[in-house]
């Protein structure tokens, strides 16, 4: 159980070799107790110490997660993730989780986000961008689920990474009221009304 004024911090991952470096990063951490690692959400009942206040959790992991929502419900969920496309990191987003860790992430950064994320922030960290070919190879997937164009996938992968209108026209050679035109279906077919909606959508419930 974690101690009073601290964090209980449960690793969720297939990887014993993962599971183990992520927690070794908090051994001695004053403001985190460590509940331990479980390879997949079925076990995490037989851990000692009660419900975690955070979890790290593979991405692969995380529907069994949303499927115990009586379990986790008071948990704040990181996402721990090998694929940084847009389907993904949204999918994240509109399924709750208070942050996002791309696997190229140094440990460094995994530390600050999660004390980001016990201080009521999101925690956000795409890694490097694809190279173009990987990219288009998931254009089609992307397209199908959310209905974007390849275009509009470009568009919402830039938006994630927070670039502006005028960084966005100059990357892809566009005009500002091209990229503002592109914008506005991407939030449409995403769902969020802007840029504002759409990064409020990160921060932590509870």
């Amino acid at each position: 159980m974690a101690q009073k004024g601290r964090c209980g911090l449960l690793v969720l991952h297939s990887s014993p070799l993962i599971r183990k470096a992520i927690l070794d990063l908090f051994r001695g951490d004053p403001d985190v107790t460590l509940l331990g690692g479980c390879p997949h959400p079925t076990a995490v009942g037989n851990l000692p110490g009660g419900r975690p206040d955070v979890a790290l959790v593979e991405y692969e992991q995380w529907q069994g997660v949303r499927g115990d929502l009586a379990y986790w419900s008071g948990t704040r969920v990181i996402l721990y993730s090998r694929d940084n496309t847009p389907r993904s990191v949204v999918d994240c987003i509109r399924g709750g989780a208070a942050g996002f860790v791309h696997e190229s992430c140094p440990p460094e950064s995994i530390v600050k986000g999660l004390h980001d994320v016990l201080s009521g922030r999101g925690f956000w960290h795409l890694g490097a961008d694809e190279p173009e070919d990987a990219r288009a190879a998931q254009c089609a997937d992307v397209a199908g689920k959310w209905k974007l164009s390849g275009r509009e996938e470009q568009i919402l992968g830039l938006l994630l990474r927070r670039r502006s209108n005028e960084e966005i026209a100059h990357e892809l050679c566009l005009t500002q009221q091209t990229v503002k035109n592109y914008a506005s279906r991407v939030f449409h077919k995403v769902g969020v009304s802007g840029r504002k909606e759409l990064f409020r959508m990160l921060r932590p419930c509870g």
